[in-house]
């Protein structure tokens, strides 16, 4: 009997040393696993794994680098709780993981697959894996880990594992879905308006606050995790850390970049064109080019790099938000020298941006100083974004109103203008019409003047003729007069009365006041007024003074006047001195009174 005790511990004492620690659950949502054991994988299958008992699993062992490609790992956990309850279970080493669990309802084992290079399941995590936990009871889980990517360490890995009721991880999943549903939607919302806008208006200003939201759809996508959903996954390089934790640069990482990129570009873009930097603010003009082609570049390289050649992703992502930190410092600082110098619509601009400028920054500097890669939980870029849209969208609205305003002062100075053009065309028209008057008074006057001509000819033609005409009857008269008085000589004593009688009447006839009137009326045509200024200027005239004046004034010679008057010329001569003499005294007297 003591011998068989004896052989029974000796059997026992293995079992004991390989003994597995039993991981307890508690009342917390999320617990850590942090004993397993561990079995290199030489092409086991699942049924190998559970019926052969020469395969031996090592407690809290390591994934050792070039060891195996394949790991299994066995989890032993103690559900207290007097009920089974779903749990997911996560391993940061998530390349391709199968995990085993033994469903109670169809007394069979059960797998579920899950990872980054898993063919596509349309799940947002990819390190998650659901099972069932017996109550009361102790639960035995399996996993088959892959672990190629771990070939070309030079270190061991110990993965982490994470066991979270199924109940919390769904309202954490509702809470992703909700912040990326409420986020897309007011980006959506926003995009759709103001792309009727842009089609209205074709403004650049808001072509490039359509680049960034459409960045901001882009990025908080992949921010995410929701590519995983839409796309299937492909991985482009990756690395492990010490502590088990996958880092790979994928398909929802380009994105991400993408997405960053188009934001920056946008942000940068649309504050360039609202403040119109390029001519009132040149030298920040030039530190936001400089620094968006910076930005670029970098992001540029780090992606080749990371899709081509190696994960960069740790080592750059530090660098890459700093350079972002650089690029929003520019930018605020162009906002708030704009405002300085009090640009046009910079007051609305410098509000509109602080906000979503905020949050990105904020951002930023949780990736800094907080976690590089794990943000899932955090809303930042969901209110980055939607501020961002919200935001530039006012500030576009204000924009506008100020370009309504601009468009409206300048139809004001449009509508001025037209009114001023037609009135100077009113005026020019009066002027052609006034212009056209004058050339019709010219043209009448001209003919008026061409009449008056042509009367004035006729009237000093009629003047010329009835000088002529009394000068003729005058020498007739004269001449008949001298023959009478010959014959009256020559025949003293005969003299008949008859002869008398024509003699008296010649010798009337060379006075005769008819003719003077005759020749005053054509006078007065051809020199109107003359014998009225005559008179005012000399009162002094006698009128046979005035009609030897007015035989002056139209140049006859001194025979004529005397034939005229019915004297010898040197009567003429000695009227005309006396005349002269006459009118030169009097204008000597009015000199005297207008000097007196």
């Amino acid at each position: 009997m003591n011998k068989i005790f004896v052989y029974l511990i000796i059997l026992l004492l293995p079992a004991a040393a390989f003994a597995q620690p039993v991981n307890n659950l508690s009342d917390s949502s999320t617990a850590a696993i942090n004993q397993y054991a561990v079995l290199p994988d030489r092409g086991y299958t699942f049924e190998k794994i559970l019926s052969d008992t020469s395969l031996v699993f090592i407690d809290g062992d390591s994934l050792r680098s070039g060891n195996a490609t394949n790991y299994w790992l066995k989890i032993r956990i103690n559900n207290p709780f007097h009920y089974a309850d779903v749990y997911n279970v996560s391993l940061n080493l998530n390349l391709n993981n199968v995990l085993y669990y033994f469903n109670e309802n169809t007394q069979k084992w059960v797998s579920y697959q899950n990872g980054l290079l898993v063919p596509y399941k349309g799940k947002r995590n990819l390190n998650e894996m659901t099972c069932v936990l017996q109550g009361q009871t102790e639960n035995i889980l399996y996993i088959k880990v892959e672990a190629s990517a771990l070939q070309k360490l030079g270190y061991n890995v110990k993965p982490l594992i994470k066991i979270e009721k199924s109940v919390y991880a769904s309202k954490r999943e509702q809470k992703a879905w909700l912040s990326w549903i409420t986020s897309l939607t007011v980006l959506a919302l926003f995009f759709l308006n103001n792309l009727y806008i842009y089609f209205s208006i074709r403004d650049k200003t808001v072509l490039f606050y359509l680049i960034a939201q459409l960045g901001g759809i882009f990025y908080i996508t992949a921010y995410k995790r929701f590519y995983y959903i839409l796309f299937p996954n492909s991985v482009f390089t990756s690395t492990v850390s010490p502590n088990g934790q996958l880092h790979s640069f994928d398909l929802s990482s380009l994105l991400m970049h993408g997405g960053i990129l188009l934001i920056m570009y946008g942000v940068v873009g649309l504050t360039q064109s609202f403040l119109n930097t390029k001519k009132r603010l040149p030298v920040m003009d030039t530190a936001l080019r400089t620094g968006l082609l910076v930005y670029v570049l970098f992001t540029v390289m780090v992606v080749v790099v990371n899709i081509f050649v190696v994960y960069l992703e740790d080592y750059t992502l530090l660098y890459h938000n700093i350079l972002a930190l650089l690029l929003i410092a520019i930018m605020m600082c162009t906002c708030v020298v704009g405002y300085f110098r009090k640009l046009p619509a910079a007051t609305p601009f410098l509000l509109a941006i602080f906000l979503p400028l905020f949050f990105m920054l904020g951002t930023t500097l949780y990736h800094v100083f907080i976690s590089f890669n794990d943000t899932s939980d955090s809303l930042m870029p969901d209110f980055s974004i939607i501020s961002q849209a919200l935001a530039f969208s006012i500030a576009l609205v204000a924009r506008t109103k100020s370009i309504h305003k601009d468009l409206k002062a300048k139809e004001m100075e449009a509508r001025q203008l037209e009114f001023d053009l037609k009135e100077i065309g009113l005026r020019q028209r009066l002027i052609e019409l006034e212009n056209q008057k004058i050339n019709a008074d010219i043209r009448h006057e001209k003919i008026r003047n061409e009449l008056l001509e042509q009367r004035l000819e006729v009237n000093q033609r009629e003047l010329a003729s009835t000088t002529l005409y009394l000068v003729q009857k005058n020498e007739l008269l004269a001449s008949l007069k001298t023959q009478i008085q010959e014959l009256n000589q020559l025949y003293p004593d005969n003299k008949h009365q008859g002869l008398k009688g024509i003699e008296s009447i010649l010798q009337s006839n060379l006075y005769l006041d008819g003719d003077w009137r005759k020749f005053k009326l054509h006078f007065e045509q051809v020199h109107p007024h003359f014998f009225e200024n005559l008179l005012a200027k000399y009162p002094s005239l006698t009128k046979n003074e005035i009609r030897l004046y007015a035989y002056f004034h139209i140049n006859l010679s001194t025979k004529e006047i005397a034939v005229l008057l019915n004297i010898d010329p040197a009567s003429v001569r000695r009227a005309k001195t006396r005349l002269y003499k006459k009118m030169a005294i009097a204008e000597e007297g009015d000199l005297q009174d207008g000097s007196n």
